[in-house]
């Protein structure tokens, strides 16, 4: 773990899971604590930290932070640290006051952030400015959270036993290995410059890009079909594609076969099957890459039964040798 944090050109990590309590704090607190002389920037796109998990009410482990890390907390988080931090900056975001706060001790505290893409940027460029070298983001695999943006160097996957049992847990793992294969188009600087934030299907005839004026592909699939031609060479969607899409207008693109260009790999929402299938007949590519650089294994389930640890662990490395899988719990035993 040591080695891929302390790479250079690694500044800004998001820590993601595939479900609910897969593990981000251990893991957080492993990198801080395994690198505490690094000058840290860490916030959540949430909360973290908590005493008790909302949902399950169990217990949850706080966020371990050397002196000399910055992270962004709230008011009663702050009140709670008192003379243990130093107040660096305090900003609205949208509607609400959050505060980036310097560790002068050994904290165990909570943390937060922005809930929204275009704060949690801002967020990163702050805690810059105030010295942090590195930032550590509790992040999410959804459209709001930074974690799918070009401003995120890597990304730890963090793949819990609560996602499902074990042959859910591999054929996902599977799907999110297929995403990570997808390339950045030789077209995606053109539409990142020329329709920077685009929000509608775009369609590439030669040369020329057109506005399709469909933002959204949910009942609008005969729209699209009727957008569709031999002279179309490239088709550029930005929302998610569902199994249900797919299953009503793919078909169409797969018979044409133009280069799909999705704007992250994660707005394919499809099976493993339909994805398997898509990537072998058309020529997918992205503009923002999936940007895994490990996955981390937690085999503790909360509210579903749990997977035995050597089982769930040696499993999974054994059907993919070639990936790096850091376990959550052998980096608690190792402390």
């Amino acid at each position: 773990m040591k080695e891929l944090i302390s790479t250079g050109a690694l500044q800004t990590i998001a820590l993601v899971g595939i479900s609910k309590n897969s593990g981000k704090t251990t893991l957080l607190n492993s990198i801080l604590r395994e690198s505490p002389n690094l000058a840290w920037g860490v916030f959540s796109t949430g909360s973290d930290g908590e005493e008790m998990d909302r949902l399950f009410k169990t217990p949850k482990p706080q966020v371990y932070l050397s002196p000399g890390a910055l992270f962004c907390c709230d008011a009663q988080t702050l009140d709670q640290c008192g003379s243990g931090v130093e107040l660096l900056k305090s900003e609205i975001y949208t509607g609400r006051k959050l505060y980036i706060a310097k560790a002068m001790i050994p904290l165990a505290t909570q943390i937060t952030g922005p809930s929204t893409v275009q704060k949690q940027m801002h967020m990163v460029l702050t805690m810059r400015s105030l010295g942090a070298k590195k930032i550590l983001i509790d992040g999410s695999l959804d459209r709001k959270s930074i974690a799918l943006e070009d401003d995120v160097d890597a990304i730890l996957l963090l793949i819990g036993a609560s996602f499902g049992k074990l042959d859910e847990i591999i054929g996902e793992i599977q799907r999110l290995l297929l995403l990570k294969s997808i390339p950045v188009s030789s077209r995606s600087k053109y539409i990142k410059d020329n329709f920077p934030n685009a929000e509608e299907t775009l369609i590439e005839r030669g040369d020329t890009w057109y506005k399709s004026g469909l933002k959204s592909l949910i009942n609008h699939e005969k729209a699209l079909k009727e957008l569709l031609d031999d002279d179309v060479s490239a088709l550029y969607i930005p929302t998610s594609i569902t199994d249900n899409i797919y299953d009503k207008v793919i078909g169409n693109i797969m018979d044409l076969k133009p280069e799909l260009i999705v704007r992250h790999p994660e707005c394919l929402k499809l099976s493993k099957d339909r994805l398997d299938t898509l990537l072998h007949k058309v020529s997918v590519r992205c503009l923002i890459p999936f940007k895994i650089i490990a996955f981390a294994l937690n085999s503790t389930a909360i509210a579903s039964d749990p997977i035995e640890a050597d089982k769930f662990r040696t499993t999974i490395r054994e059907h993919f040798p070639d990936q790096k899988f850091i376990d959550t719990m052998e980096l608690e035993n190792a402390r």
